[in-house]
């Protein structure tokens, strides 16, 4: 774990990006939080934590006595949350560093077409 994210928020996102390359699947059980404290080498309630919190967010659910499940429409739920951070968040940060750095609108454009481009060749 890395950066100025808290710990408990980038294990969340590792198992909503499992959950969108499919991972896990509706109603398929994810590891236990104590695998997740082992693989990510945190404390099991920074596990529990991220855990708990996919579940009161309807991405988790817990099947009693077997452990936690991926919700139905979980990686709908994912998709939308991060699209509606994407615009509101990223897409605003972007414009505005753009805009101290002197770069159009039009010129960002070019820029993103010419990496899209790239990126599909590779």
């Amino acid at each position: 774990m890395q950066n100025e994210q808290p710990v408990f928020l980038q294990i969340m996102e590792v198992i909503e990006n499992e959950i969108l390359a499919n991972v896990y699947q509706t109603d398929g059980l994810i590891i236990s939080t104590a695998q997740i404290a082992k693989v990510h080498m945190v404390n099991p309630a920074t596990a529990m934590k991220a855990v708990g919190k996919l579940n009161d967010d309807g991405i988790l659910y817990k099947k009693r006595g077997v452990g936690m499940c991926v919700a139905a429409g979980a990686a709908e739920r994912i998709r939308e949350n991060r699209r509606e951070r994407f615009f509101t968040s990223t897409l605003k940060d972007l414009l505005t560093e753009a805009k101290m750095l002197g770069i159009s609108i039009k010129e960002l454009i070019e820029i993103l077409k010419e990496k899209d481009k790239h990126d599909s060749v590779h």
